[in-house]
C-alpha cells in the first residue's frame, strides 16, 4: 500500500488513493467510536487541576505558598473566593479583593455558589501560533464555602477535536466536520477553513480536482459519520 501520495507511478495513482482512503476511513472510525471517551478523560484532567487546588489550599496560606501551588499544578491563575464571590487569596495577586463577577469570564462561576452546579469550565480558546487552548476551571472549596478557580493552557484539546486525524490517517489528507477542515496533512489547507475555501463542494463523485495555493490535487472522498475523509495527490 502507497501511503506517500507522492511518487506514485500514474497508471497506479487511482489505486493509490483509494487504498489511502480505506486506511484513513478506519483510523476516522476509530477515533468516532472513541470520542466520547477522549472528551471525558480530558475533562476528568481538567477539573482534577481545580480539584486538587481546593484540596491543597487553606486560609493560612500566604502568597508565596499560593504560588508553589500554581507551580505544582502547572496552572498560570489560582483564585481563591468567599461565599459572596470575593477573592480571597489570588496568583497572581492582581485579583485579590475583587469580585469574580466583576471580571471578565468569571461571572458564571458564581452558579458554584448559589449551588446550581458543582463545577464549571470555560471553552478551551486556541493560542494562535500554537497547538495550545487557555481555558479557565472551577469547584467548590473543601475548606469553607467558596469557589477555587484554576486558569491555564493545555496541548491535550487537539485530541478532544480530532485536530490531530489527519497526521494519524497519513499522507495528504483531510477530515472535515460541517465542512470546515478540522485536521489535514495538505500543504496549503489549514484548520478552521471552510472546505468551500479550497473550491471543494461536491465531494460525492468518482474523484474530483481542488486548489490549494497553486497547487491543484485530485482527490476521493467518502463520509463517516459526521466526519468527511478526503485523500489527494498532486494532480
Amino acid at each position: 500500500m502507497c501511503l506517500s501520495l507522492y511518487g506514485c507511478g500514474s497508471a497506479a495513482s487511482t489505486d493509490a488513493l483509494d487504498d489511502n482512503l480505506e486506511y484513513a476511513k478506519e483510523k476516522v472510525q476509530n477515533y468516532a467510536e472513541w470520542q466520547a471517551k477522549y472528551e471525558s478523560e480530558f475533562y476528568d484532567e481538567v477539573y482534577a487541576k481545580a480539584s486538587l487546588a481546593a484540596i491543597a489550599y487553606n486560609s493560612d496560606f500566604d502568597d508565596e505558598k499560593l504560588q508553589s501551588l500554581a507551580r505544582y499544578l502547572f496552572v498560570d491563575t489560582l483564585m481563591i473566593t468567599d461565599d459572596k464571590g470575593e477573592v480571597v487569596a489570588s496568583f497572581p495577586a492582581e485579583n485579590k479583593g475583587k469580585n469574580i463577577g466583576d471580571l471578565e469570564g468569571m461571572d458564571k462561576y458564581k452558579a458554584i455558589l448559589k449551588w446550581i452546579n458543582p463545577r464549571l469550565c470555560s471553552d478551551p480558546a486556541p493560542v494562535e501560533g500554537s497547538d495550545e487552548y487557555t481555558m479557565d476551571a472551577g469547584v467548590q472549596r473543601v475548606d469553607e464555602m467558596g469557589v477555587v478557580i484554576v486558569g491555564f493552557t493545555t496541548d491535550g484539546y487537539d485530541k478532544t477535536i480530532g485536530a490531530d486525524l489527519a497526521q494519524q490517517s497519513g499522507n495528504n489528507v483531510i477530515v472535515a466536520l460541517d465542512g470546515n477542515v478540522i485536521s489535514s496533512t495538505v500543504d496549503g489547507v489549514e484548520r478552521g477553513k471552510a472546505l468551500s475555501d479550497y473550491g471543494i463542494k461536491d465531494t460525492s463523485g468518482e474523484s474530483f480536482t481542488f486548489k490549494a495555493g497553486k497547487t491543484e490535487f485530485t482527490a476521493k472522498a467518502d463520509k463517516v459519520g459526521s466526519f468527511n475523509v478526503i485523500c489527494a495527490q498532486k494532480s
